[in-house]
């Protein structure tokens, strides 16, 4: 006689957040990373442990138990008649984690990026961590076919946003996708030119998921006509690319003494998270010290110190 299997019958919708436990076990059974009992054991869940059925996939069932994801075997589940509403475990903000390190030089705080773009999508349920590893603990369960942006990759995890959240899941779980940004936003700018200080890839927009159209070796002379972001425009033969502004120079004649173009603030360190010196005004003659990436350090006068490039002409 076949057996019933009430949840593979009636799946449970996989939800945005979890409200409480929907079933128990019937025995004692082994937490696992994936559907199948190839994959790694986490923990031991006792009998009558109550979990939050995600979803089902063939014999295995995907739920939550704590801040924990994984799989049991979906026989192996009983439904509860009255689920008992689950106590949240706060989560601690991404951006609060990072304001504690704003006061420092070594970068600007982590936050999710307002013009979100995603680049991937989860294949299935996925934890989202504090960090690169199972150790650290849960911000978030992200729910199958989530649309995120990958920000960066550290051995088999990869840093991602969400447009609210920020964190770490396994690479093997995102798959890539092609979702074109209308080109908006795009700041146009009076062509100037810059060199590369490195080999860099030319893309077709502004993003490291769009194609290579080109390879350029460092200390090639390229004109910029606008920015996006991080990203700068450069003017081709026939077309344009995109190509990061933290790999060009600004490129001065010998003979030439820049001014400013606009009102511009002079910083201390190549940053704006640098303490402010003065404000310059435009048409003001500076003297070009040094450059990094997007950034010239000037004598104005007496002063010294940084402006950005893109205030210079």
């Amino acid at each position: 006689m076949k057996k019933f299997d009430f949840a593979r019958t009636n799946p449970v919708p996989v939800p945005v957040e979890v409200p409480g436990p929907t079933h128990r076990t019937t025995a004692e059974l082994k937490l696992r990373k994936g559907a199948g009992r190839h994959y790694a054991t986490q923990y031991l869940i006792a009998e009558n442990t109550p979990v939050y059925l995600l979803r089902v996939s063939g014999l295995w069932a995907s739920v939550q138990h704590g801040q924990t994801f994984g799989w049991l075997p979906t026989q192996c589940l009983e439904r509860l008649e009255a689920p008992r509403q689950r106590t949240q475990v706060p989560v601690r903000p991404v951006a609060s984690q990072a304001a504690a390190m704003a006061g420092g030089a070594s970068g600007a705080p982590e936050v999710p990026n307002e013009e979100f773009v995603p680049t991937h999508r989860s294949t299935a349920d996925l934890n989202l961590r504090k960090g690169s590893g199972t150790n650290y603990p849960v911000l978030r369960v992200l729910a199958a076919n989530l649309q995120v942006r990958k920000l960066e990759e550290l051995g088999t995890w990869a840093k991602v946003s969400t447009g609210k959240d920020i964190g770490w899941v396994p690479s093997a779980y995102l798959a890539r996708i092609n979702v074109r940004r209308p080109a908006t936003g795009i700041q146009p700018m009076a062509p100037t030119e810059y060199t590369t200080t490195v080999r860099l890839n030319v893309r077709k927009d502004a993003g490291d998921h769009f194609p290579v159209m080109r390879i350029m070796q460092a200390g090639t002379l390229v004109r910029v006509n606008g920015k996006l972001g991080p990203w700068c425009r450069i003017m081709l033969e026939q077309d344009a690319g995109w190509v990061p502004a933290s790999q060009l120079q600004l490129r001065y004649l010998a003979s030439t003494t820049p001014v400013t173009i606009a009102e511009t603030t002079l910083y201390q360190g190549a940053s704006a998270n640098y303490r402010a010196v003065a404000q310059l005004g435009a048409g003001q003659q500076v003297e070009v010290l040094a450059s990094r990436g997007q950034w010239t350090k000037v004598r104005a006068g007496r002063l010294e110190g940084w402006v950005h490039s893109t205030h210079l002409g």
